[in-house]
């Protein structure tokens, strides 16, 4: 039901070893790559 109700949804690859990532990681992770994307 929440993900209908998203502007957009993103999937992060992890190691085997990790559950989940804290909210302030994967921010950091989307915005790395929205900047990496802008820049080629």
């Amino acid at each position: 039901e929440l993900l209908k109700k998203a502007d957009a949804i993103f999937r992060i690859p992890m190691a085997s070893d990790f559950d989940s990532f804290n909210v302030s990681v994967a921010a950091g992770i989307i915005l790395y790559e929205a900047m990496k994307q802008r820049m080629k």
